[in-house]
């Protein structure tokens, strides 16, 4: 469908949902090797892209912290959801890869109130349909 087609008829709801589709793609896909497997952040599982989760650090999947990508690695499904105690051990990954700041980060951006409109949720699909094409490269 082209984009014009899609502007006109899709809700927002719909926007978000592609770029979310498109988001959880990437961000399970880009530590992964030519063969699409990659490890749990959690429990360093090697699973396909496939296979797992784009799990977040920060629980609830609110805007503030949605999209945003060093806090969305690939965790297999048994450590990804709600009362799974990984929290910790995905805290201490994300502290040796980025630092304990971006932890700190990330538990104070969850707080922030974001609202995103259609072009947002545009801008966010046309950012991972580049940052997936780059991934092929």
């Amino acid at each position: 469908m082209k984009l014009e087609t899609k502007i006109k008829k899709w809700s927002l709801k719909d926007w978000k949902d592609e770029a979310w589709r498109l988001c959880s793609i990437y961000n399970r896909r880009k530590d992964n090797d030519w063969k699409g497997d990659g490890r749990c952040c959690t429990c360093s599982k090697t699973l396909n892209w496939q296979e797992g989760d784009a799990g977040h650090f920060q629980a609830g999947r609110g805007n503030a912290i949605l999209f945003y990508d060093k806090g969305i690695h690939l965790q297999c499904k048994q450590c990804n959801g709600p009362g799974k105690g990984e929290q910790y051990i995905y805290g201490q990954f994300l502290a040796k890869r980025y630092g304990q700041d971006e932890v700190d980060k990330q538990i104070q951006i969850k707080h922030e109130v974001k609202k995103y409109e259609r072009e947002d949720y545009i801008g966010f699909i046309k950012e991972y349909e580049d940052k997936i094409a780059k991934l092929n490269v």
